[in-house]
């Protein structure tokens, strides 16, 4: 008799907790409206506080605005918060954006119709703020974005065809930084520049005329490894040269042995002398940011390198720090890491660098903080004498 009157409490028990759980499908009661609305203008966005109604069935707040393209922007929030915030206005506009109190069964409160005037997107922001130079090969672009917002600058240029197209995308959400776009003539160039923010919003263009310095991509055949006594030991089946066949894949590369630490170095003979404008080394697929690959360097240069593998007769060329687009940790990357990977690190040489025949590139840092160096391939750029 116990046992049958214990297992009627737990039957009774149960019961009770899936009656107060049971949510009503067919309530046709609509919410209470939201109340006294509070607007913080934000750049390109708008912060709502606002009160709730007090009905117990209250499952979220539903928010919808429409830009200037006609297109209705949705945000929601759950109900137990008090505020919310309106993104990806394009311009300083007022709109008008209508809250609903939503209940657990969908049923819509009137709207609270709410004006806001959000202060210049930061998209704008970042265009007004642009600086731009040339440089060998290109246009050089500096940027400020305060606001670290997700955005992408476009260069614009004449193809071959002439059409005035996109000849470089640069995604970033960095404070501030620069990039280029490369391979240009050294001619009197029209350049466009506009910012697209993650909403698709564009800025207006702004355009500049400038004059690319002359380059030229060395010819990789005449480049070749200079094996020298402090050099660091090459893992066998690996070599130098496999820095110089365009080949980015992982099928050759470049891999020093752990024996010899960090910093470590390698030596090559350009195969004539060069005025340098640029390197760019390329991280082994798969292993972007991680791992043995550079991080950061030294490249010397010099015309007479002594046999004894020392640094006499050596100038330092530039030093060089490789930075991750997105900051996010180790072994994980995003599409504006991968993009920038496959572009290759690109170093610049200052324009008062010697010009030189034999490179030393050293590595004082690889992404794992190991003791060897490994990647697949060094492109370089500048003026043969």
């Amino acid at each position: 008799m116990l046992g049958l009157g214990l297992l009627l409490m737990i039957t009774v028990e149960a019961c009770k907790e899936t009656e107060v759980g049971t949510i009503v499908k067919d309530d046709k009661q609509a919410p209470g409206p939201l109340s006294n609305a509070v607007v913080e203008n934000l750049n390109g966005a708008a912060k709502i506080t606002f009160s709730l109604p007090g009905d117990k069935d209250l499952l979220y707040v539903r928010a919808v605005y429409t830009n200037k393209r006609g297109v209705v922007w949705e945000t929601k929030v759950s109900r137990y918060l008090n505020n919310l915030t309106l993104e990806g206005f394009g311009d300083s506009d007022v709109y008008e954006a209508k809250l609903y109190a939503v209940d657990k069964s969908e049923n819509e409160s009137v709207p609270l119709i709410v004006k806001v005037h959000p202060k210049t997107p930061p998209f704008v922001l970042v265009k007004d703020r642009l600086k731009t130079r040339s440089v060998f090969g290109g246009i050089s672009v500096d940027y400020e974005n305060d606001s670290e917002a997700n955005i992408a600058i476009v260069v614009l240029a004449n193809d071959r065809l002439g059409n005035f197209v996109p000849i470089r995308t640069f995604n970033t959400r960095s404070k501030t930084g620069d990039f280029s776009a490369r391979d240009l003539p050294s001619v009197d160039t029209k350049f466009g520049l506009f910012v697209r923010d993650r909403w698709g919003n564009l800025s207006d263009t702004t355009y500049v005329t400038l004059k690319p310095l002359f380059e030229v991509k060395l010819d990789k055949s005449k480049m070749k490894g200079l094996i020298l006594p402090t050099d660091a030991r090459v893992f066998p089946g690996n070599s130098i040269d496999a820095l110089f066949n365009d080949d980015v894949s992982n099928n050759t590369y470049y891999h020093s042995t752990d024996v010899d630490g960090i910093p470590q170095w390698f030596t090559y003979d350009m195969g004539q002398t060069v005025k340098l404008s640029r390197l760019s080394w390329f991280m082994r697929q798969g292993w972007y940011f991680m791992l043995h690959n550079p991080r950061n360097v030294e490249i010397w240069g010099s015309n007479n390198p002594p046999t004894d593998g020392s640094y006499n007769n050596w100038v330092l060329l530039t030093t060089h720090e490789q930075i991750k687009p997105s900051g996010l940790p180790y072994g994980q990357n995003s599409n504006a890491d991968v993009e920038a990977a496959n572009l290759g690190e690109t170093v610049l040489f200052p324009i008062e660098a010697p010009a030189v025949r034999y490179i030393r590139f050293k590595t004082l840092r690889n992404w794992s903080g190991g003791s060897y160096v490994n990647f697949t391939e060094i492109t370089m750029w500048g003026n043969p004498q």
